[in-house]
């Protein structure tokens, strides 16, 4: 194909060429990203393990609009994650084919995510800031940011793995326990440890309870839907080590203290291990996961380093050990006791 003159002209003498052409970039990654979170959230991914044709898939997942599903897919081919091949769409790209991989459900997650709540605060963050409150979405979306935090756990396992080989605790409480991966960890790694987890979520606690029952271990782990500020009378007990996991969010920055003092009395002759993204860090994922926080109902801001620090000596512990899990990342330890 042959272009003119007159085009490569024009496109020379485009104002601010280079921020242009990285603008497409970015464009292109950004489409590519919305198809793979839709593709996973809609079910599409799964479904084509095996090619199907287009009135195929309508008919598995239940859609009636094959017009819009169709266009949908040519998206995916245009953005090379699809090809269809005679009648039927199959994957294509690397993307897309790990994403229905059980070991890569956080990254899935985070995907849909991204689609699903975190597109919402950014469409809204103009009303917010002028004044509107946050969103309601934690309840519709608890199991979805359960499955992203997975993300997480390269970094968070190993930390598991070494308070357990430093402190072998006994009896362990997961306080916030997700997807129960590390409730899994401790029951690996320990034969007769005691292990609990709670979430105030009832549809996080049941992605928990399958985990633990697909892994086998189902058996060997309470699993409540409990406030850890109220828990029931089985779990009020002293416990050897506490993980509390990328959820003191949750509290609001007043009332930290007094939950770790809450923690530290659960534990008095043990630890209490908290993990959390922290401010300040100069770091796009936690600037981000700021505003998020800050947009949603029942969640609250990011705490620095020194913030958490101080709520620690605040609720009574003496030793704080703090810990960068990994390099480029913002994820700290507060290895508390």
């Amino acid at each position: 194909m042959r272009y003119s003159l007159t085009l490569l002209r024009t496109a020379l003498r485009l104002p601010r060429k280079g921020a242009q052409i990285r603008l497409l970039r970015d464009l292109n990654a950004w489409l590519r990203v919305e198809f793979l979170g839709a593709a996973s959230h809609l079910g599409i991914a799964k479904a084509l393990a095996t090619p199907l044709t287009t009135e195929e898939i309508t008919q598995q997942l239940g859609y009636r609009d094959t017009d819009l599903l169709n266009s949908f897919l040519e998206l995916g081919a245009s953005l090379r994650q699809l090809r269809r091949r005679g009648a039927r769409w199959e994957l294509r790209g690397s993307r897309l084919r790990a994403l229905p991989d059980a070991d890569l459900d956080g990254m899935a997650g985070m995907l849909e995510e991204v689609v699903t709540y975190e597109a919402d605060v950014y469409r809204r963050l103009g009303d917010r800031l002028r004044g509107e409150p946050p969103g309601d979405y934690l309840a519709e979306s608890a199991a979805t940011i359960a499955r992203a935090s997975r993300l997480a756990e390269v970094v968070l396992l190993p930390l598991v793995d070494d308070l357990v080989r430093r402190f072998h605790p006994a009896s362990v409480l997961d306080v916030g326990c997700g997807t129960g991966i590390y409730l899994r960890a401790i029951l690996e790694a320990s034969a007769g440890v005691t292990a609990a987890g709670v979430d105030v979520e009832p549809e996080v606690i049941e992605v928990a309870r399958g985990n633990l029952d697909r892994w086998g271990i189902g058996d060997r782990a309470t699993i409540s839907v409990a406030d850890i500020r109220e828990l029931p009378p089985e779990l009020e007990r002293s416990w050897n080590l506490i993980l509390l996991f990328q959820n003191i969010y949750y509290f609001p920055p007043g009332d930290r203290p007094d939950l770790l003092s809450r923690l530290r009395n659960l534990a008095p002759d043990g630890t209490v291990a908290v993990a959390t993204a922290v401010a300040g860090a100069n770091d796009a994922l936690a600037a981000h996961l700021d505003v998020v926080l800050r947009s949603t109902k029942g969640s609250f801001p990011l705490p620095t380093s020194g913030e958490m620090r101080a709520a620690l000596a605040a609720a009574g512990f003496n030793d704080v050990e703090e810990r960068r899990l990994a390099p480029r990342q913002p994820l700290r330890a507060f290895i508390a006791r």
